[in-house]
C-alpha cells in the first residue's frame, strides 16, 4: 500500500512538472523590447503581466523593476523585471527600451547662465572662445540627439558678481524659480550655493557612469562636504606668477629672471640679491622706480607653499597661515619691503599701480589671463616676460601654486529629476574633451600667442600643472576686511613686521569658519 501511495505522489509531481513545462513556476508576458521617441510617455508596467504556471495565480502586482528610462534623453536603456513564483524561485526577464531622437515632440530648453555668454556661446556674433565651428557642429549634434535647445543667458543686473550673484542664485532657488538650469560660477562659491540649496550634488550621476570625462582633480575642485557640486573640463592649471618688464630688464643690463629660474638659481637668497641689484640699477633712472611691485600679501600667499607651508592645509584640514613656514615667508618679505626698500610703497592689486603700467616697476605678480584682457595688461606698451615665484633656499619639494576661484559650472536645484539629469548630460556632451597631451599642446600654443618669449614659455610649461587647492577664499570671510581678512591683515603685518601677532589674532576666526565649512553647517 505504501508503495502504491508513493507512486501516486510521484505521478502527481510529474504531472505538475509537465504542466508547468519545467523550470520556475513564475512566467512573464509582454516583456518585449520597445522603441519610443524622445519626450514620449512610457510606463514600464504597461502591458506586462506575470502568472504562476503551477497555481495559475496572477503575480502581476508582485513584479519589481530594476533600472529606469529617461524619456528626455536619447539612449538605450535596460530594465530587469523580477517576480517570485510558488516554488520560491525568482524569475527574471530583461527588456531594452530605445529612446530615439528626432520625434515630433518639442525640444526641451536648457538654459546656461554666464557672466559673458559670448565667451561660451559658439553662435554668438561676438564669440571670443576657441574652435567656433567645431563647437557649433557639436551643439547642433547634441541638440538633435538629446532633443534640446541650448540657450545662453547673461546674469541679471542684480547679480553682477560675488555676494550679489550668490544671493541672486540662492534667492531664485528659494522662490522656486531658478535663474537657469546650469550656472557658471567659481569654485569659491560652492559652499554658499550648496548650503543655500541652490545647486545639486552630482555624485549620483557619477555612480551611474555619467560624466566619465570629468577628472578627479576637477572633482576635488568642485567638492564640498564630501559631495561633488561643480563641473569643469580638464585639470586646473597654474594661473599666477611673476611678470616683468623685459624692455626695462634689457635697458638696465641685469640678469634675466627667467634664465635664473631655468638655471636653478631662483631661490630666495638669489632673488633677494637680484632685487637689490635691480633697485640699485634703477636709481640711475631717477625717482619713482621700484624693483618689485604689487601687494605684498599676494606675494605671500603664493610664496608660503614654496617654503613648505600652506594657508589652509587641505590634507590635515587645519588653519596653517600662522605656522613657522608661513611666518618665515612673511619675515622674508618684511625684510625686502622694510629693510631693503625694493618694493613700491603704493602697490595695487590686479592691473597694478600707475607706476607699473607706465613702466616704472620691474616685476609684478599677476594672472595669466591678464595678458589678454583689455582692462588689465593687454594694452601695456612694453613686453612682458614670465617667471614662477622663487622658492626658499631650504625647500626641497616640487613647485606648487595655489588655485582658488576657478571657473566651474553647477546644475541648479529645483529642477525635475528628469530635467536635472538632462542638464547634466547636455553640459557634458557640449564639451570638447581632450587627453592630457592634447590639453598640454593647446596650452602651449596659448602661451606662445601671449608670451613673446621662448624662455618664458619654457618656464611656464615646467610648472603649468603643479597646483594645490587653497580654501582660504572659500570660507566666506572677506579677505579685504581690515579686522578679519587674511589679506588685509598680512599686508599690514608684513609692512610693520607684526605678522605673527596679526595671524594669531585672526586664527580663531578662520578655525571656526573652516570647521563650519568642513561640517556643512
Amino acid at each position: 500500500m505504501k508503495k502504491i501511495y508513493g507512486l501516486l505522489i510521484f505521478a502527481a509531481m510529474l504531472f505538475v512538472l509537465v504542466a508547468c513545462g519545467g523550470g520556475n513556476t513564475a512566467v512573464f508576458s509582454g516583456v518585449s523590447d520597445v522603441t519610443i521617441n524622445v519626450g514620449d510617455t512610457f510606463d514600464p508596467k504597461a502591458g506586462v503581466t506575470a502568472k504562476d504556471k503551477a497555481t495559475n495565480e496572477d503575480l502581476t502586482a508582485n513584479i519589481t523593476i530594476e533600472g529606469a528610462v529617461n524619456t528626455n534623453v536619447a539612449n538605450t536603456y535596460t530594465l530587469t523585471y523580477k517576480v517570485v513564483g510558488s516554488d520560491g524561485k525568482t524569475t527574471s526577464a530583461t527588456r531594452k527600451v530605445t529612446v530615439k531622437a528626432g520625434g515630433s515632440t518639442t525640444a526641451t530648453e536648457i538654459v546656461i547662465m554666464h557672466g559673458a555668454p559670448n565667451e561660451i556661446d559658439p553662435f554668438d556674433p561676438s564669440y571670443t572662445g576657441k574652435q567656433q565651428k567645431e563647437r557649433q557642429d557639436l551643439q547642433r549634434k547634441v541638440e538633435q540627439e538629446l532633443n534640446v535647445k541650448v540657450v545662453y543667458k547673461p546674469y541679471p543686473s542684480n547679480a553682477a558678481w560675488g555676494p550679489s550673484r550668490v544671493s541672486a542664485i540662492v534667492n531664485a532657488s528659494v522662490s522656486g524659480t531658478p535663474l537657469a538650469d546650469i550656472y557658471w560660477t567659481t569654485s569659491d562659491w560652492t559652499q554658499q550655493l550648496a548650503k543655500g540649496n541652490a545647486i545639486v550634488p552630482l555624485d549620483k550621476y557619477f555612480e551611474k557612469g555619467l560624466g566619465e570625462n570629468i577628472t578627479e582633480e576637477a572633482k576635488q575642485i568642485g567638492s564640498y562636504n564630501g559631495k561633488v557640486y561643480a563641473m569643469m573640463t580638464g585639470k586646473p592649471t597654474v594661473d599666477v606668477g611673476l611678470y616683468y618688464n623685459m624692455d626695462l630688464i634689457e635697458d638696465l643690463g641685469i640678469k634675466n629672471p627667467t634664465e635664473m629660474y631655468l638655471e636653478g638659481n631662483w631661490t630666495w637668497s638669489k632673488f633677494e640679491a637680484w632685487a637689490e641689484q635691480a633697485q640699485a640699477a634703477l636709481a640711475s633712472k631717477g625717482d619713482g622706480y621700484s624693483a618689485l611691485g604689487g601687494v605684498v600679501g599676494v606675494w605671500a600667499q603664493n610664496m608660503v607653499p614654496l617654503n613648505g607651508g600652506s594657508l589652509i592645509n587641505t590634507v590635515t584640514n587645519r588653519v596653517a597661515f600662522h605656522q613657522q613656514a608661513a611666518l618665515d615667508t612673511y619675515d622674508f618679505l618684511s625684510k625686502l619691503y622694510v629693510d631693503k626698500g625694493v618694493f613700491e610703497q603704493n602697490g595695487s592689486y590686479d592691473s597694478g599701480s600707475a607706476a607699473w603700467t607706465s613702466g616704472n616697476v620691474l616685476i609684478h605678480p599677476g594672472s595669466f589671463w591678464f595678458l589678454n584682457a583689455e582692462n588689465r595688461w593687454k594694452g601695456l606698451n612694453f613686453n612682458l616676460g614670465f617667471v614662477p615665484y622663487p622658492s626658499s633656499d631650504t625647500y626641497k619639494g616640487g613647485y606648487v601654486s595655489r588655485v582658488s576661484g576657478l571657473a566651474v559650472f553647477n546644475i541648479a536645484a529645483g529642477l525635475s529629476e528628469t530635467k536635472e539629469e538632462l542638464a547634466f548630460r547636455v553640459w557634458n556632451a557640449l564639451q570638447l574633451w581632450q587627453t592630457d597631451e592634447e590639453f598640454r599642446d593647446e596650452f602651449e600654443l596659448t602661451l606662445i600667442s601671449r608670451l613673446n618669449d621662448e624662455k618664458s614659455v619654457e618656464a611656464y610649461l615646467a610648472i603649468y600643472d603643479k597646483t594645490q587647492l587653497d580654501l582660504l577664499n572659500a570660507l566666506g570671510i572677506s579677505q579685504y576686511d581690515t579686522a578679519t581678512g587674511w589679506m588685509a591683515r598680512i599686508n599690514t603685518g608684513i609692512k610693520t613686521k607684526s605678522s605673527r601677532t596679526a595671524m594669531d589674532e585672526i586664527k580663531p576666526i578662520y578655525e571656526a569658519a573652516l570647521e563650519a565649512y568642513l561640517s556643512g553647517k
